[in-house]
């Protein structure tokens, strides 16, 4: 762990965590005695932002003294070693992480994402999903808030594991279909070529 204890993390646009995302992190904070959280985003540039997280946060029982919130870093360098100070990625929702998520897993970060339902889903809702399940990662896919809870206070609890997986996370990710681009080219070729026999017998 961080320094002697959990800290779990987004470096997710502000904007996508809501009011439920607040509650379920609260409450995986409280599961987890003095965990921390840590935050990084442009936004916080404005003192508002700053105020309405903290506000939001303390709202549901988790003081600011247990809250970091990190600014833009002059270089791609020092964004991704400010994930070294992340023990566990919490994935936003129902707007799920796609960039961040990428480099979490790149820097040996596990991530934990809640699966999109419902007729109202939207690819947006489940990038994370599919980031995880192409890695062979679906213990850290939840179906519900409760199972995202459990996924993230057991990985928590688990030092061994997390020091396991951060060891091979990079490796998955780089071996894994996500970064297989002639694979990927390979069967876009495919499906372009299936649509165009289907355009040419009228379908």
């Amino acid at each position: 762990a961080t320094v002697g204890h959990v800290t779990f993390g987004s470096f997710n646009n502000v904007a996508k965590i809501n009011g439920r995302v607040v509650s379920l992190w609260a409450r995986i904070m409280s599961a987890v005695p003095e965990s921390r959280l840590v935050f990084k985003s442009r936004a916080f540039a404005a003192k508002c932002v700053q105020e309405s997280c903290e506000m939001a946060f303390r709202m549901a029982g988790i003081p600011r003294t247990r809250i970091d919130m990190l600014m833009v870093m002059p270089s791609t360098d020092d964004h991704l070693k400010c994930y070294s100070r992340m023990d566990i990625s919490l994935d936003t929702f129902p707007y799920a992480g796609t960039t961040t998520s990428f480099e979490s897993l790149l820097m040996g970060v596990p991530v934990v994402t809640l699966r999109g339902v419902g007729s109202s889903c939207v690819h947006a809702h489940n990038v994370g999903v599919s980031i995880l399940h192409q890695m062979g990662l679906d213990e850290l896919i939840a179906d519900d808030e409760d199972a995202y809870m459990r996924i993230a206070v057991d990985l928590a609890t688990n030092p061994a594991r997390m020091a396991e997986l951060r060891k091979i996370l990079r490796r998955k990710l780089v071996q894994s279909p996500l970064c297989d681009g002639i694979r990927f080219m390979h069967n876009l070729e495919g499906l372009y070529t299936r649509v165009w026999r289907r355009w040419c017998e009228g379908g």
